[in-house]
């Protein structure tokens, strides 16, 4: 994670491989997609993230198996009871280095 000293914001990133894509929800001014990967750790972690709109265009260049590096935010809400929280990714960068041909 890298940070910014003036906000104190931490970039947050993962690498890993995709391994499902969810099924895509337009309405009329938005359209997102949820995408799952499996993290290139010791112990690989599964995590799905959320997309909206202009990142969505980044998300249709990718295919199951592609190594990729997602930058996202992280947001939490409180429903009742329970928390829900939302990775929604802003940028998808394709690990092209590792793309099996």
């Amino acid at each position: 994670m890298e940070t910014n000293e003036k906000t104190q914001k931490q970039t947050l990133s993962y690498t890993g491989t995709i391994i499902e894509f969810g099924d895509a929800v337009q309405a009329e001014t938005w359209l997102k997609q949820d995408f799952t990967i499996r993290t290139n750790e010791e112990y690989p972690q599964v995590i799905n993230f959320l997309t909206f709109n202009n990142v969505q265009d980044q998300l249709s260049r990718c295919k199951v198996e592609d190594e990729v590096v997602v930058y996202f935010n992280a947001k939490s809400r409180k429903f009742q009871t329970k928390w829900y929280t939302e990775l929604t990714a802003w940028k998808i960068v394709i690990n092209f280095k590792n793309k099996k041909a």
